[in-house]
């Protein structure tokens, strides 16, 4: 046989071993593939305050009224195929206002030690004064994008759009608020995954 065919069948059995190993074997030593992370469902929704009325025996002035405030919720789900990532980093951009007073309020977490499997969470907030003041209490949109080694991996907005509105407009950070910032702080660890701690 020719020393060319010998080459050529060869590349062929290498190839077809590549292909066929499990994505585990495919992520070499900077950690998994693209193609094994994927962002899945994003929802979002004006939610109340939660309720801890029975641990504060009537010592806060105002609680019922800060009880009927409405904050934002924005939860992205997203899945891994490998055993662990190291850390993954989701953008939440929010579409505010309307006409000239829109902007896109944007915020960020990074998510450490996810193992592998389908039901990741992910959460970012706003505080009730903050929908109010800039959206009446009225949100227009979500977007949300998720990054692996500053490649990004997914996105997707609520509602769909064929336009990349969060775009168009000059990104305000400092409004979007992670769970553990929060009153859901209680019940954070238990639904998201954990979040890398900042300096």
């Amino acid at each position: 046989m020719s020393t060319w065919k010998v080459s050529f069948l060869a590349a062929l059995v290498a190839a077809c071993f590549y292909l066929s190993a499990p994505a585990h074997a495919q992520m070499g030593a900077t950690g998994p593939i693209v193609s094994d992370l994927k962002l899945g469902r994003i929802a979002y929704q004006l939610m109340p305050t939660p309720d801890y009325r029975a641990f504060d025996n009537g010592m806060t002035p105002g609680l019922s009224t800060m009880l009927n405030a409405k904050w934002l919720r924005i939860e992205a789900q997203f899945e891994s195929r490998v055993e662990w990532v190291d850390d993954l980093q989701v953008k939440y951009y929010v579409l505010i206002g309307k006409g000239q007073d829109a902007r896109v309020l944007v915020g960020d977490v990074t998510h450490v030690n996810i193992a592998r499997g389908s039901n990741h969470y992910s959460a970012m907030f706003m505080h009730p004064n903050t929908v109010e003041r800039y959206g009446h209490g009225q949100i227009e949109a979500v977007a949300v994008q998720i990054f692996y080694k500053n490649q990004m991996v997914g996105q997707d907005s609520m509602p769909p759009s064929g336009a990349a509105w969060w775009e168009k407009r000059a990104p305000t950070p400092g409004f979007l608020l992670p769970p553990q910032q929060t009153p859901w702080a209680l019940s954070a660890y238990g639904r998201y995954e954990a979040v890398k701690a900042t300096p």
